[in-house]
């Protein structure tokens, strides 16, 4: 499960408050796997699974086109390239808006 993970890390920058931090003796992320359990157990309860899966589908699909968007800014403007990099990238770029 990659919650706890996520809400961990979050933790130790000081994003999240810190009780998603704590490990156990074991090592194990039990706070975090806890309360966001009861998070989406009370979310659950009251909104109705089709607006949940409308909700999940638009967050994912958000999430991809900001993950791929920057993912071409970043190599269309990354200060290493060369100027001949660029121009491949452009025409790339164009092509698949063409094929598209």
């Amino acid at each position: 499960m990659a919650q706890p993970r996520l809400q961990y890390a979050l933790a130790k920058d000081g994003l999240l408050p810190p009780i998603f931090a704590k490990v156990d003796q074991y090592g194990n992320l039990w706070h975090g796997t806890v309360l966001a359990g009861i998070l989406m157990v009370v979310v659950a309860s009251f909104i109705p699974f089709e607006h949940l899966n409308d909700m999940i589908s638009a967050g994912i699909l958000v999430a991809f086109t900001m993950t791929d968007a920057s993912l071409i800014l970043m190599r269309y403007d990354s200060p290493e390239d060369g100027e001949d990099k660029r121009n491949c990238v452009g025409l790339v770029e164009r092509s698949l808006c063409w094929f598209n």
